[in-house]
């Protein structure tokens, strides 16, 4: 496919997610780069076309995704992709939950749920920065894990289970709503509580859900030992709030828990330009750590890698998406009726994940780059971030020896 030609300067689309542009003031900077920079063409285009297949129900979707929205709805056009490519079927048009979806003669119904930002600066849109300050600090990083991100998740999901439909007239929960009653619902969430929150992956929220803490150990002959231990509170600043989720009244109605962290523009940009959408003036290095498929390793593998090159991993809208079952639920999703999703179950008490991807990202960075010497600029960027990757591991292992 020829790559994407500029659009003529001046043009502005007169539809979909860039059309009815909002004053100024009232425009979310992540959408005012998004839809003023160059660079993004091929992401507007691919969202664009997300767009066309997404219902939205509540009707006032593009103007938030423009003003103070931006994030929240990015995530629930996401989970439409996933959703689509995964063969679900559209079967409601009930505006609560999200989504409701048949595939293979199961029903699901899905609520999408983010965990925001509290400090938002008063009435200015504050944009989420994909690295923070306390990135560099390893205790830090194990206190964020440990405890902020569950009390983010927590509210956000709490929040859900508490809310009810129609709350004058005949208050319902999701799960009592007619087309939803005695069929499996699920929660979808992503954390943009703080910058960097996207970089954890879902062990913090699937160890939240679940009441458990795993670290790895060593027996006497070297191999890898898994010791698990039970968490009663999650505390984070003023905040207190009980472990295991799938433990608390009323949450055996929640089948199971969706995380992501890739519901977000960077992912819609390595999407586009490595299938319908490619850009010859750009070149895309993405980088991070992924899972390493040796059953004796205690830490991720890093990665880097330039988007849409041959030989690259094919990227797929499930493949950084955790689908965490209750254990609980009175209506269990049914396992394997995800394709591309990672699923984790509870098996004696430990939890068990079922990976269908050859390349399973935990967390990554995309670095874009223009101008002249694009494409050596970034491979020169890629080769030290992946040094840098395999410096800091080796420095902070925990094994012995």
């Amino acid at each position: 496919m020829a790559a994407m030609k500029p659009a003529k300067a001046g043009v502005k689309q007169a539809r979909g997610l860039f059309g009815r542009l909002p004053p100024k003031k009232q425009m979310h900077p992540s959408f005012s780069f998004l839809e003023g920079a160059p660079s993004n063409r091929s992401t507007r285009a691919m969202m664009n076309e997300a767009f066309a297949r997404f219902a939205d129900r509540d009707g006032n979707f593009v103007q938030q995704f423009q003003t103070t929205g931006f994030d929240n709805r990015t995530f629930e056009l996401y989970v439409s992709e996933l959703l689509h490519s995964e063969g679900f079927a559209m079967i409601s048009e009930a505006p609560h939950p999200d989504f409701s979806v048949e595939k293979g003669g199961v029903r699901i119904h899905i609520e999408c749920t983010t965990a925001n930002r509290t400090d938002t600066g008063g009435s200015r849109l504050v944009p989420y920065e994909p690295t923070n300050d306390r990135d560099l600090d390893l205790q830090a990083i194990r206190e964020r894990s440990e405890n902020d991100i569950p009390v983010r998740i927590g509210g956000a999901l709490r929040n859900k289970l508490l809310h009810r439909i129609d709350k004058k007239r005949d208050p319902k929960a999701y799960w009592e709503l007619p087309h939803v009653a005695g069929q499996p619902f699920v929660i979808a969430v992503e954390s943009f509580h703080e910058h960097g929150s996207l970089g954890f992956g879902g062990a913090a929220t699937a160890f939240y859900l679940y009441g458990i803490r795993q670290s790895p150990s060593w027996d006497g002959s070297g191999r890898l030992v898994i010791e698990q231990q039970q968490v009663d509170r999650h505390i984070s600043g003023d905040k207190d709030i009980p472990s295991g989720f799938f433990n608390l009244e009323g949450t055996e109605h929640v089948s199971a828990v969706l995380w992501t962290n890739a519901g977000t523009v960077p992912k819609f940009t390595r999407v586009a330009l490595a299938g319908p959408y490619p850009d010859e003036d750009l070149t895309v290095l993405r980088f991070g750590t992924m899972n390493d498929p040796d059953p004796n390793a205690h830490q991720p593998l890093p990665f880097a890698y330039i988007v849409g090159d041959p030989g690259t991993p094919e990227e797929t809208w499930g493949q950084e998406a955790m689908l965490i079952h209750n254990p609980n639920a009175l209506y269990p999703v049914p396992t394997g009726l995800f394709e591309t999703v990672t699923e984790t179950v509870l098996e004696n008490g430990r939890p068990v994940d079922t990976i269908k991807s050859e390349f399973l990202p935990y967390m990554s960075l995309s670095n874009v780059f223009a101008g002249p010497g694009h494409r050596k600029l970034a491979m020169d960027f890629g080769n030290q971030a992946y040094e840098s990757l395999v410096q800091l591991f080796a420095a902070n292992d925990p094994k012995p020896g």
